[in-house]
């Protein structure tokens, strides 16, 4: 099965998502980034399409610790 991904990073100074490796939209933060992501995949996902989002911190993030700013209904949603 195919699975739709979103990549959320940073370049420069502003967030970028990818879709499908070629669709790009910029962000001016990191939760606006993160919470367009979630939202786009939890609509495929609705739709029955297998969804990943990967997040690649700027290197400043602390990565030990979970993301607080996340919604817990994203969090607890199974996208399988």
């Amino acid at each position: 099965m195919h699975t739709d991904r979103f990549v959320v990073f940073k370049f420069q100074d502003e967030w970028l998502v990818t879709y499908a490796d070629r669709e790009q939209t910029s962000f001016a933060t990191r939760e606006d980034a993160e919470r367009s992501a979630f939202d786009a995949a939890d609509i495929l996902a609705s739709n029955g399409h297998a969804v990943s989002v990967l997040i690649i911190p700027d290197g400043s993030d602390d990565v030990s610790k979970p993301y607080s700013h996340v919604e817990g209904s994203v969090r607890k949603k199974n996208l399988n």
